[in-house]
């Protein structure tokens, strides 16, 4: 739809007021953990940041949605209804995951930086699904045009970040995670008693923001839906 001379997506799935996308938007293929880990997460997160209340992470259900990365890619605006077709068949295909967090996991930034996030381990299920989106996706992906792709203000690490994922993160060095935020997590949390397993049920195709953020989901998919109504 035209809006004053510019294009306004309206993405499925997304249950709050539509907004306006780039030409060019850096996207984020995901898988999102059921409510209870969500929560898990952000209780973890406030805990970083009560040490570290200026920190650049704020993770919650609106804005800043806990989530584990499948792939990352600039895309065009006017390719993300062809985006989300190829992601609802393969999600469709794919079964639920049952999936574990199993550690507290810790990397340190280019700035001395500390990201604490939750470590879990890659299920076959899950690589085969990463492998999947990251071959369809592949016609898709655009060269990065800098930070009007993300959502608010970014760093130079934020883009960096979606530069580096396809060379550092994919294929057999694809480390499934779902990030808390900036600082040291201690490795006994009073409240998060670890292994912890889960089945996740949802992809998602999220809009990225500072520090790779999900900060607005496009559209939702449920795993294992099979083929759609009506289709042969």
């Amino acid at each position: 739809m035209e809006a004053g001379g510019k294009k306004i997506f309206y993405p499925c799935g997304l249950t709050r007021p539509m907004h306006e996308l780039p030409d060019t938007v850096a996207l984020d293929v995901v898988i999102l953990p059921p409510e209870p880990i969500i929560e898990l997460a952000i209780s973890a997160n406030r805990i970083l940041l009560a040490g570290n209340p200026g920190g650049a992470i704020r993770l919650g259900k609106g804005d800043c949605l806990p989530h584990i990365s499948v792939a990352i890619f600039p895309a065009k605006r006017d390719d993300i209804p062809g985006i989300t077709a190829e992601i609802d068949r393969i999600s469709r295909s794919c079964s639920p995951m049952t999936l574990v967090i199993d550690a507290i996991a810790k990397r340190r930034t280019g700035a001395g930086g500390i990201v604490s996030s939750f470590h879990v381990p890659r299920p076959e299920v899950l690589q085969l699904f990463h492998k999947t989106v990251m071959r369809n996706m592949k016609p898709y992906a655009v060269p990065p045009t800098g930070p009007g792709m993300f959502v608010g203000d970014v760093s130079a690490s934020s883009i960096d970040c979606l530069y580096r994922f396809p060379k550092t993160s994919t294929y057999e060095r694809y480390s499934p995670h779902i990030t808390l935020g900036y600082g040291d997590l201690p490795e006994l949390i009073p409240g998060i008693d670890l292994p912890v397993r889960f089945e996740a049920k949802e992809a998602a195709i999220c809009h990225l923001g500072g520090h790779c953020t999900c900060r607005r989901v496009l559209a939702r998919f449920s795993l294992g839906a099979g083929a759609p109504t009506g289709s042969h």
